[in-house]
């Protein structure tokens, strides 16, 4: 049975999450860590908790920063977000990291296998949420070498679930205006950019070809796809799960040019710096999850990141080991529409040998 826990970090900063707990009998289940997107909090990943034990995982869903049960960023670090200064998420990052160590310690929970196959920690983001699981791998002062001694022997994956392209500060190519939900003129208050917002990235979405990089075979231009998800909850659900009341407080921020052009340089680093992949969480691999309806901001960034992924190394440069695992007919609710196949997915992502 699921359990609800609070860690206090440093500064007294509050944490609240979700525990499935270890699988019953076993000494080398891995601890998924997740962290939830944009309006939608850790509530509606609850799902995963029924399916993560014949999985051999452990799920542990966090409420981030101003989301229920943890505590609201301060007026300082709302600044730093709004200016889009690597401090914000560096300081995501630690807590991180400080969160992973004081979970290590109070469970016991087992290290990874050599083979890096069972064991240990994932630290899977989803879609905006996938900022905030990359940021401890962007830059290693992040954590003391003492904490970082610590994490290395658990820490063994970073899975990144339908990452939008501003959570990686990927711009629109030249040329192209695909229809951003954020942006729609038609909404003019908050509440109805946050509904709509909710309606648009939860809807699917049927694309030409759903296994290009390229934003001209996608549809970037409907205001609105079929069947969204939020549709189906009921009252009490979308009560529980959605914090609208944030998107435009501590969420729009995250697409302001200032921030982009930050988280630019995280994933930028967290991928590919040549220091970074040899030395710290040396061994980590990356897994990208995407469904292949969609919305065309979770489609293109796992497509592209791909790719530009593959031409790197090709060309010779450092990289962290990276796969892309696509699951057909799925929308940006894998965990609401199709938990037990959604979580089946990251298994074989994490499990995979590189």
């Amino acid at each position: 049975m699921p359990t609800d826990h609070t860690y206090t970090l440093s500064n007294n900063i509050e944490i609240f999450f979700t525990d499935s707990g270890p699988p019953p009998g076993s000494n080398d289940y891995t601890t998924l860590v997740v962290l939830h997107g944009t309006c939608f909090n850790g509530y509606g990943l609850a799902t995963l908790h029924d399916f993560a034990h014949p999985l051999n995982l452990r799920t542990v869903v966090w409420n981030r920063r101003n989301y229920p049960g943890s505590t609201r960023y301060t007026e300082s670090e709302l600044e730093d977000l709004n200016q889009g200064r690597k401090i914000f998420m560096d300081r995501i990052g630690g807590q991180v990291g400080e969160f992973l160590e004081r979970f290590i310690e109070n469970e016991n929970i087992p290290k990874a296998t050599g083979d890096r196959k069972a064991g240990g920690i994932a630290i899977m983001g989803w879609s905006m949420g996938t900022a905030s699981a990359l940021a401890i791998f962007s830059d290693s002062t992040l954590v003391s070498p003492e904490s970082y001694s610590k994490l290395e022997p658990y820490v063994k994956d970073c899975v990144l679930y339908e990452p939008p392209h501003v959570s990686l500060g990927y711009s629109v190519p030249p040329g192209e205006k695909p229809y951003i939900p954020w942006q729609d003129p038609d909404q003019k208050t908050p509440e109805d950019i946050a509904r709509n917002f909710g309606l648009y990235v939860s809807s699917y979405f049927d694309h030409n070809d759903a296994n290009s990089a390229d934003l001209r075979d996608m549809d970037t231009q409907s205001k609105m796809g079929s069947d969204p998800t939020i549709t189906k909850w009921t009252a009490e659900e979308l009560e529980k799960y959605i914090n609208p009341e944030l998107f435009v407080t501590v969420e729009l921020p995250m697409f302001s040019e200032a921030m982009q052009s930050t988280l630019k340089e995280l994933s930028d680093r967290a991928f590919y710096d040549e220091r970074l992949v040899k030395t710290h969480f040396p061994k980590l691999k990356l897994t990208l999850i995407v469904a292949t309806r969609t919305n065309w901001l979770c489609l293109w960034a796992p497509m592209k990141t791909q790719k530009d992924h593959d031409t790197h190394v090709a060309g010779g440069g450092a990289a962290r080991p990276l796969k892309t695992y696509k699951i057909e007919g799925g929308n940006h609710f894998l965990h609401s529409e199709i938990p037990k196949t959604f979580l089946e997915k990251v298994h074989e992502g994490i499990t995979r040998d590189d």
